[in-house]
């Protein structure tokens, strides 16, 4: 069907209904009576002429919806059935180029999709806490990681931000964004028995006639701490060097001013500065160790009987226990024997009984014991001292810190090193480290070490 064919039917229908009414009149003026059937054959092709132009009006205006229906389909974005012409229509070319806009649509419209799942994806799998929140002050996507941040499940349909935010910090800068129409970026401190501290970034977003606010969150307490913990290392470790140097530098002049003259005097000070020195070299000593174990090191794992490797070990704690008036006591069964690397176990070892031995009260023990599961063996070191405070154990591994009785009433000497060495090394080896104390009882330090199996008694770390 085409439009041309329309127009010749319409033709050829009118040509008809004037030859019939020709013939009529004609036969009506001449009184022949042949000329009636004639007229009455001339009607009969032109009702079969009017049948079909009905016919393939119809068909050409049914295309004509179609195409429109098509085209509203594609403007806003509905699937439409592909739209097939014969060949010879003139519609064709246009019904091939909206099947093609169709069909590109669908597969944009499901290359669009696919790229907004990925992200909606990779949002909710950020460390970083993100939301958006319309001109309306409505939020329209928020992230896992920023319903964890702000402690509070964020609905999923839009809903108004005042609903999820709650730290007055965060509100005044998400207002201020709304208001000025400019970006901010501040830390922001959240409020409760944690603080914590998130880098915020709030962006203004420009749309076409509208816009958007961002707010990005980022965790940052951990990078804090570790900031305060450089300046705390650096400031304790400056007061724990300038303390024996100082004494050996006032000492030394001393002597060096005429104290020397006097060997009572002599004698008293050269102790002093031997013990300085000493304790300026542990200190150096310790720092230096803390490094070799964060720049990484060859673990050379070896069998170890373990019951044996503990007494002799023990050997060179005799003098300190019998100034101590302190007893160890190693109840590792004899026939135990792991695989561990002798340096960091005799390291780890020395540490923990020395702080048993020198924590402890006159006449205590100390007791060292070993037990095993399926993936970790544990060895126990535990005294009848002072015990530790409660709140004290959490930071008994830091640098340099040491609880408020080894300061005071024992005056226990040492670099405040130990423990973080410890710490540190059993951290390298893959095991952990568990504190169990009471005040005016004692403590139990735990070790878990990784079983190192035949096949990985080489490893760097």
């Amino acid at each position: 069907m085409t439009l041309s064919n329309i127009y010749k039917q319409i033709l050829i229908v009118v040509s008809l209904s004037i030859a019939v009414l020709a013939v009529l009149f004609y036969g009506f003026s001449t009184g022949e009576s042949g000329w009636d059937d004639f007229a009455l054959l001339l009607m009969f092709a032109a009702v079969i002429a009017g049948i079909r132009l009905i016919i393939e009006y119809r068909h050409h205006d049914k295309l004509l919806k179609q195409l429109q229906v098509m085209t509203a389909n594609i403007v806003t974005h509905h699937p439409a059935v592909p739209l097939f012409v014969e060949p010879s229509n003139p519609l064709k070319g246009i019904a091939d180029q909206l099947n093609e806009l169709q069909s590109r649509q669908q597969d944009e419209g499901k290359s669009i999709r696919n790229s907004n799942v990925e992200l909606i994806t990779i949002l909710s799998s950020l460390p970083v806490g993100v939301m958006v929140i319309d001109s309306t002050h409505d939020v329209i996507f928020a992230n896992h990681k920023m319903s964890v941040m702000l402690g509070r499940d964020i609905l999923a349909q839009v809903h108004p931000y005042t609903q999820d935010v709650r730290n007055y910090q965060l509100l005044s800068l998400i207002e201020n964004v709304f208001n000025n129409h400019k970006s901010q970026h501040e830390e922001v401190q959240s409020v409760g028995a944690s603080p914590v501290t998130w880098d915020t970034s709030v962006v203004f977003n420009r749309l076409d006639n509208d816009f958007h606010i961002l707010v990005i969150m980022y965790d940052i307490s951990d990078i804090i701490n570790v900031k305060q913990m450089q300046i705390d290392f650096l400031r304790n470790a400056s007061h724990e060097l300038k303390t024996p140097i100082t004494a050996i530098s006032g000492f030394t002049k001393t002597l060096l001013d005429g104290a020397m003259n006097d060997k009572k005097s002599l004698v008293e000070f050269l102790k002093i500065i031997d013990q300085q020195s000493d304790q300026l070299a542990f200190l150096v000593q310790d720092v230096l160790t803390i490094s070799h174990i964060q720049n990484g090191t060859n673990y050379d794992y070896k069998p170890l009987p373990l019951h044996d490797f503990v007494n002799s070990e023990l050997a060179s704690y005799k003098s300190m226990t019998a100034n101590n008036n302190v007893t160890i006591h190693n109840k590792i069964p004899e026939h135990v024997e792991v695989i561990a690397d002798t340096t960091t176990l005799t390291r780890i070892l020395r540490n923990l009984v020395s702080n048993a031995v020198k924590y402890n009260r006159p006449n205590g023990e100390v007791n060292i014991e070993y037990s095993d599961n399926d993936s970790f063996w544990q060895l126990h070191v535990s005294d009848t001292g002072i015990g530790i405070a409660q709140k004290d154990i959490s930071r008994l591994f830091e640098r340099f810190y040491r609880a408020d009785d080894s300061r005071t009433k024992q005056k226990v000497s040492g670099t405040g090193l130990g423990l973080s060495i410890v710490k540190e090394m059993v951290d390298a080896v893959g095991g952990t480290i568990d504190v169990k104390s009471q005040r005016g009882v004692g403590s139990t330090f735990t070790v878990n070490f990784p079983i190192v199996k035949d096949d990985e008694k080489q490893v760097e770390k």
